[in-house]
């Protein structure tokens, strides 16, 4: 016989009511792990980068006046890639297996930087479309960052450095004749005509006539090209504002030509540079400059001197400039050649990286514009960087 046997009713121990609500705070936990859970995806599916993007915070500003960025129509552009985008996918996967090196060879002797490099001949062509989020992202972090400087009385400049693609298609493969359509500069402005963009490219591509604005084996403008952009940036900043109404570019006499700077040799380029890089010659003596350094030192230097993107941040005090404004000078080393114009013009420029390209490196620009007291800031970039995504970076 069993030594275990039933209680009787009277005697059985039955489960408290209470007993239950042991059992609430792991309902509640798997509830909050449920919610948590779609909220990631849907926080996901709104943030494809990760991070919340850009988005104005304050109304659009008025638009430059017209001269800042007058219509530009690239030679031979017709939009392939609107009117029958297949045909025009198919032509460009012809080549695509040769624009993967760091270099690709055009015409006229001519190197251009390959798709590595911010899929730069889909942008040249025209084959790289901004997604809608990424215009908005442009235009909520520039319509932002132009917001909080005028509350503090002080303009914003873009300067979007043009790429060679644009005022020399001439440079392209032959193949890609047909092909060219929309840059991203183009779709920038077309969707957000009220940012403060200047638009050098008709400016640089009238000028190119006489003297060539870009070389052969450098994806950079050359000196004079950047004293064209220069005098393009000066003739708007007088338009903008009364208070920079004396602002002009030290006056040209003449262009001479010096051995071209290549980007390629180390890329594999084994050819041999020709005197193709132009440089501008000054009709006034340079007056002289001081700069700082960020390690502390300090240089005597003539105003004509280049200060390399690899030396920032760095401040130029000149005697003898052509005007009293204080400039704060956001950029990358397109604006290397920038330096002879802005530092004859500006009494004082702080000069930094503006690091669109590492989101964690991005400089507080009001406060470093409210150290110098800055007139004007200036953000100069190379066009290829309209690719990133502001506030993120590089992205696939």
């Amino acid at each position: 016989m069993s030594a275990l046997r039933e209680l009787p009713p009277d005697q059985e121990v039955r489960p408290s009511h209470w007993s239950r609500l042991r059992l609430v705070p792991l309902i509640v936990l798997f509830l909050a792990a449920a919610v948590a859970l779609v909220g990631g995806y849907v926080w996901k599916a709104a943030h494809p980068y990760g991070v919340a993007l850009p988005s104005p915070t304050a109304p659009p500003g008025e638009p430059l006046p017209e001269s800042c960025s007058p219509a530009f129509e690239r030679e031979g552009a017709a939009d392939p890639w609107d009117a029958d985008p297949a045909a025009a996918e198919a032509a460009f996967q012809q080549h695509a297996a040769g624009l993967q090196g760091y270099f690709v060879e055009g015409q006229g002797g001519h190197l251009l930087l390959g798709e590595p490099h911010s899929e730069n001949i889909s942008q040249a062509l025209g084959r790289f479309e901004l997604t809608d989020d990424r215009v908005a992202a442009w235009n909520g972090h520039l319509a932002n960052l132009r917001a909080e400087l005028d509350a503090d009385g002080r303009e914003l400049l873009v300067l979007v450095a043009p790429a060679k693609w644009e005022t020399v298609p001439e440079a392209l493969p032959a193949w890609t004749e047909g092909l060219l359509g929309p840059t991203v500069l183009d779709q920038l402005l077309a969707a957000h005509p009220e940012l403060p963009i200047v638009d050098v490219r008709a400016a640089m591509e009238a000028a190119d006539d006489e003297h060539p604005l870009y070389s052969p084996l450098n994806s950079h403008w050359t000196d004079y090209g950047a004293q064209v952009a220069f005098e393009a940036l000066a003739d708007c900043m007088r338009e903008v504002s009364p208070s920079l109404a004396d602002v002009t570019a030290p006056e040209v006499e003449g262009v001479t030509r010096t051995t071209d700077h290549s980007e390629y040799g180390g890329a594999g380029w084994t050819g041999e540079p020709g005197p193709d890089w132009t440089v501008p010659t000054y009709a006034e003596p340079v007056p002289p400059m001081e700069v700082s350094l960020a390690d502390g030192t300090t240089e005597q230097l003539d105003a004509n001197a280049q200060l390399d993107m690899l030396q920032l941040p760095a401040t130029t005090r000149t005697d003898g400039a052509a005007t009293d404004h204080v400039a704060l000078v956001l950029r990358d080393s397109t604006g290397n050649a920038l330096g002879p114009p802005l530092h004859a013009t500006f009494a004082e420029t702080m000069q930094v990286e503006h690091a669109l390209d590492r989101p964690a490196d991005m400089p507080d620009v009001r406060a470093l514009a409210a150290e110098i007291d800055a007139d004007v800031v200036l953000l100069v970039m190379t066009e290829r960087y309209l690719a990133l995504v502001p506030g993120v970076g590089p992205v696939p």
